[in-house]
């Protein structure tokens, strides 16, 4: 089995340009960029997408002190969300304009929860715990926790070792998501450096995994390099792809996995216009592409953003 950084397939040069290869790999960038539309973000790269701002809510509840919001994931059938909060031992649902549904959150023996997914059968949700980087599996009927995964047991842990210090240093898993047509998992490292992992659909072994720089489009004209991070992810069915939000960049990164290669950039404004306001600390991200919505949930201020995905 082919494990990490693996070479780029040949493309063709009138849409892709060969930069130099790294130690890891060959790097790709995109070439023949065009403007994009204000409210968008000006982003170097090409793409057709285009998201504006359709609503926004505090999520909140009587008796509940919800900060440090992290992750967010649809339900099976679209119509709410689920969320976590790193210092708040709950799993929380949403209706999909934020309220919090009381009766369909429940508590959860778990803390440092950075990332939420919803398996592909619908039946669990996995978490990710960063301090021990490790994927959590929820049975949501009985709302127990079922199994913990950490990377450190998975087969082929040793290709992607050398990325994840002995001692935690607050740069381990922050996202998750399930690719609904194989059932493949897929974590995201939030950086020193920037990792996207591939897992098999029990979590038991390391599949792939794919650094996240520059090389493979993932940068910002705002934030230096080494401080961009990356806090949440979410699969696109629909496109096959996978959409990657950035803390720092307050953005998203749409994402072709197959191809190695970052599509688009789109800033996360909260109005129109090239000085708009941008989502603070956006640390969950989950796309409905059937609905052409984009639901982003902000750590800092502990609202939930619904973008409409036009393009």
């Amino acid at each position: 089995m082919q494990l990490l950084e693996r070479p780029m397939r040949r493309r063709s040069l009138l849409t892709l340009a060969l930069s130099a290869g790294s130690a890891f790999g060959a790097s790709l960038v995109i070439g023949q960029a065009r403007a994009v539309p204000a409210f968008c973000g000006d982003s170097p790269l090409m793409g057709p997408f285009r998201l504006e701002l359709i609503h926004r809510q505090r999520i909140d509840a009587p008796g509940l002190e919800l900060d440090e919001l992290s992750g967010l994931t649809l339900n099976a059938d679209g119509t709410a969300l689920y969320t976590v909060s790193d210092d708040t031992r709950s799993i929380f649902c949403l209706d999909l304009n934020g309220r919090v549904l009381a009766g369909e959150s429940f508590p959860l023996n778990a803390t440092d929860l950075e990332g939420i997914a919803i398996s592909g059968d619908g039946r669990r949700l996995l978490a990710v715990h960063e301090e021990t980087n490790a994927v959590i599996s929820i049975d949501l009927a009985s709302r127990r926790e079922l199994r913990r995964s950490p990377l450190a047991e998975m087969a082929h842990y040793a290709a992607i070792a050398r990325h994840f210090p002995a001692q935690p240093d607050n740069k381990g898993l922050e996202g998750i998501t399930v690719n609904s047509r194989n059932q493949h998992v897929f974590v995201v490292k939030e950086g020193r450096p920037g990792l996207l992992i591939e897992l098999d659909p029990d979590c038991n072994t390391i599949l792939e995994s794919r650094l996240l720089t520059p090389a493979n489009g993932f940068s910002h004209p705002q934030v230096k390099q080494r401080k961009l991070d990356f806090s949440g992810l979410s699969y696109d069915s629909q496109r096959d792809t996978l959409w990657i939000a950035s803390d720092k960049g307050q953005c998203l990164f749409h994402y072709d996995w197959k191809r190695d290669q970052v599509l688009q950039r789109l800033d996360l404004l909260l109005n129109d216009g090239s000085k708009s306001k941008r989502v603070r600390k956006a640390e969950g991200v989950a796309v409905d592409p059937q609905r052409g919505r984009v639901y982003v949930v902000s750590d800092r201020d502990a609202e939930l953003y619904v973008f409409k995905l036009n393009g």
